[in-house]
């Protein structure tokens, strides 16, 4: 024998339509239901469904001004399924009617800016001309990752990221406001390193600190003086004596151009330079 489901609740006329209920609370709920509607039939105001389409763009705007799917259904009060179907054409068709009582509780909610909140995501053009510049002034990305404590490859996503955490915006400007009056040079960053982020943001035309007046302005641009940048590497002379004496204490090639800030090849050029004039 099979026992027939219960109803999850007796909120509505679900438990009776589906379940069949009859606990007498429910019976009389779609009595009063049937009542109502036989009166609105009879004056000819009977309206079970109203086009969807209104409420489909009340949601598109608030989506606009920062609200989320979530936020937005637990403030109507509405199912996530009944969201689905107004808003999304997958699987099942989209509604083109839905309850009034839906829309009402939908239109009804206003249209703002929704709350920023450590988790809102946000435009991330303020976190990319921060970085940019930081890059420009040459922080690494190793660098700007251990004082931001955030992985490198996070730093080298957040540069070029169209959308940011505000809670990760919020963390790049506080250690921006800091570090744009830092050198690299005297916190550690090497100048082999600093040549390379300074040729990094000289190739993608990154600007530093002082060419921003609003850095968070999406329709500021930054001060260049007019001036076309031409990328070009700074050529680094090295004293091949250097290299040789450097060489003695047993340094590496790497290590050497760190200490001269230039290239590993220009150490190996210098001391052949060096064994060439010896030989002579």
């Amino acid at each position: 024998m099979t026992t027939r489901p219960l109803p999850p609740h007796h909120r509505n006329l679900t438990c009776i339509k589906q379940y069949r209920c009859r606990l007498p609370e429910c019976v009389a709920r779609i009595q009063a239901y049937e009542r109502r509607r036989y009166r609105q039939k009879g004056y000819g105001t009977w309206q079970p469904l109203v086009d969807a389409e209104p409420t489909r763009q009340h949601i598109a705007a608030l989506r606009a001004a920062g609200h989320s799917v979530t936020a937005i259904q637990k403030k109507a009060r509405v199912s996530s399924a009944t969201l689905a179907r107004i808003l999304y054409d997958g699987v099942n068709p989209r509604a083109e009617r839905i309850r009034p009582d839906v829309a009402a509780r939908i239109l009804a909610l206003p249209v703002h800016p929704a709350a920023v909140t450590p988790h809102t995501i946000i435009d991330g053009i303020g976190t990319r001309r921060r970085l940019q510049a930081l890059i420009a002034m040459g922080w690494t990305c190793r660098a700007l990752a251990t004082r931001l404590g955030i992985h490198p490859r996070q730093v080298e996503h957040l540069v070029t990221s169209e959308r940011v955490l505000a809670s990760t915006a919020t963390r790049v400007a506080e250690r921006y406001r800091v570090l744009q009056t830092c050198q690299p040079g005297d916190h550690g960053v090497p100048s082999r390193s600093q040549n390379l982020a300074r040729n990094i943001a000289a190739r993608n035309n990154w600007p530093g600190p002082l060419a921003w007046d609003d850095i968070d302005d999406p329709n500021c641009q930054p001060e260049t003086g007019g001036q076309t940048t031409i990328h070009r590497r700074r050529k680094v002379t090295v004293d091949p004596a250097d290299v040789v004496r450097l060489t003695a204490r047993g340094r590496t090639n790497a290590q050497i151009a760190a200490e001269l800030g230039c290239h590993d090849r220009t150490v190996i050029r210098a001391r052949r330079r060096a064994e060439m004039a010896a030989a002579a």
